[in-house]
């Protein structure tokens, strides 16, 4: 009988030293990654989101917390194997590739990466993108999913929610998916995270920052709002009045609110 890995849930916490807030949306993140450093062998798993709900926060929390993970963001318009091994390497304080075969760099990155590592690749919709000599589009996730297969570490794609659209396209990539998450917008109980942070916890409050957490922005809104609101606070406590002057302080006020 196969072993089943059980993998402890993370209890809801406040900030730590660089601000990160354990979100039920992070610790849903946080299982996959962890689920997927569990396997043996290369694994891979994918993150699909709207903006602003703590997607890159996660995996820089990720990547503090655990030194076999190593993150990278792919820029629009460098999505292609041979500006994604630059990316990579730089990481490593590499800035020579070996030549301009796409295989050789590949084993290149392989080795500096290394077995039992995890590669997190932010900003992943960024890899659809066409390649000017061959004509393919979105040739950078095969690339890096073979460099994963002959290197033997974990491959995780993050990005908007274009991704999960995206890797449609690509049914051998989406079969290797394991546990990948979807997010759609900011949950309730993810402002109520952020709020218990801010030490706010009337239910018109967490309403209040619900609604603004629906804008474009998502949970970034409420972060703005709640440092605004600690402005007006003083030395007191947040309440709705200093929400409410914050929101529209920073026009945010949600369509038809008042």
């Amino acid at each position: 009988m196969p072993q089943i890995v059980q993998l402890e849930k993370p209890k809801v916490r406040g900030p730590d030293p660089y601000g990160f807030i354990r979100t039920e949306t992070a610790q849903d993140i946080l299982r996959s990654l962890a689920l997927v450093q569990s396997i043996d062998g290369p694994a891979i798993t994918m993150i699909s989101g709207a903006p602003g709900i703590g997607k890159t926060e996660t995996l820089l929390h990720y990547c503090r917390e655990n030194e076999e993970a190593i993150y990278v963001a792919i820029a629009a318009g460098e999505g292609n194997p041979g500006h994604i091994a630059t990316t990579i390497l730089r990481q490593f304080g590499c800035y020579k590739k070996d030549g301009n075969d796409l295989t050789a760099q590949r084993w290149q990155v392989g080795r500096y990466i290394g077995a039992s590592r995890i590669l997190l690749i932010d900003e992943a919709q960024n890899l659809y993108h066409r390649h000017k000599a061959s004509g393919t589009k979105g040739s950078g996730f095969g690339w890096l999913v073979a460099a994963s297969e002959e290197s033997g570490f974990d491959l995780v794609f993050c990005g908007d929610l274009t991704l999960q659209s995206i890797l449609t396209e690509f049914p051998h990539l989406q079969s290797r998916m394991r546990r990948p998450v979807i997010i759609k917008g900011a949950a309730r109980a993810d402002v109520a995270a952020l709020a218990s942070a801010g030490d706010i916890k009337g239910q018109a409050e967490i309403a209040l920052l619900t609604a603004v957490a629906g804008l474009p922005g998502g949970l970034r809104n409420v972060e703005n709002v709640i440092r605004m609101a600690a402005i007006f606070a003083g030395k007191d406590r947040i309440n709705g009045p200093h929400l409410k002057a914050a929101i529209q302080d920073l026009k945010l006020l949600p369509k038809g609110g008042k």
